[in-house]
């Protein structure tokens, strides 16, 4: 409303002036009617320049609020892209942060596997010294699982974890066979005889044979470190197998066991 108001001012303006210039061009012969003819052809002339300035003004008027438009979004990317990029920063510095300590760890681990795998190595030889001074009970099997954990430490693609569990776990079962009873069977050699019986191993601290007609019964001295054929033992030797085998509850039996 208000810019058509000022354009009609204009246009007045404009009309009352082309008045002027047309009495001042024209001469006393002219009538009122051509002056005001003329008058008129000036003003339109007049308003249509006015009208095309106004759109040219109202052009960039708009091209403006486009452009600022324009720049307050791209304003608004500038800033998610530097909170995305701040974002990203942070994300690399903390992964950084971590391999670094992936890395120190490593090195930590590395010192530690120095360490500990010497004291397996160690603890190895120990178990087999135990079973080389022990009473001779499944010495196959012992030894047997002494070479597999000697074989394991050797290994780079098992973890010192996993090595450490498979020492352990050995010890763990030699330390049950000082708690159980158990009956297999086996060779021995008493004075230079080979015999075949069935064993009753009573813990750590007795091992005896028994051939399968009960003519020959032995216990193992190991003061001596051999057989010795035993007598009088044979009835009480026959209800520690059946235990053994769990053919009978436990009870009381009376076999004799070396003083050392």
């Amino acid at each position: 409303m208000m810019k058509s108001f000022k354009i009609f001012l204009f246009a007045a303006f404009l009309l009352n002036t082309a008045i002027i210039q047309a009495q001042d061009q024209t001469n006393p012969e002219v009538n009122d009617k051509d002056l005001i003819e003329e008058a008129i052809k000036i003003e339109a002339s007049s308003a249509s320049a006015a009208a095309d300035r106004q759109s040219y003004i109202d052009n960039i008027d708009t091209q403006i609020i486009t452009l600022i438009g324009d720049i307050q979004f791209l304003s608004q990317q500038l800033d998610l892209t530097n909170i995305y990029n701040r974002q990203m920063q942070e994300l690399i510095n903390s992964q950084n942060n971590e391999i670094i300590s992936i890395n120190e760890q490593m090195v930590e681990l590395d010192n530690t596997n120095r360490g500990i795998l010497p004291k397996l190595e160690e603890m190895v030889l120990t178990l087999e010294s135990i079973i080389q001074n022990d009473i001779p009970f499944l010495l196959d099997e012992r030894f047997a699982r002494i070479q597999d954990l000697k074989e394991i430490l050797l290994q780079s693609n098992i973890s010192t974890s996993e090595k450490f569990r498979r020492v352990f776990e050995a010890y763990q079962i030699e330390n049950e066979y000082g708690r159980t009873i158990e009956s297999y069977r086996d060779e021995i050699d008493v004075d230079g005889v080979k015999y075949n019986v069935e064993i009753f191993r009573l813990g750590r601290v007795g091992l005896y044979g028994r051939t399968s007609d009960g003519k020959y019964n032995a216990m193992f001295s190991k003061k001596e470190n051999q057989w010795i054929k035993q007598k009088g033992i044979d009835n009480e030797l026959v209800v520690a197998l059946k235990i053994a085998r769990k053919e009978l509850p436990p009870s009381l039996i009376k076999l004799p066991v070396e003083k050392i």
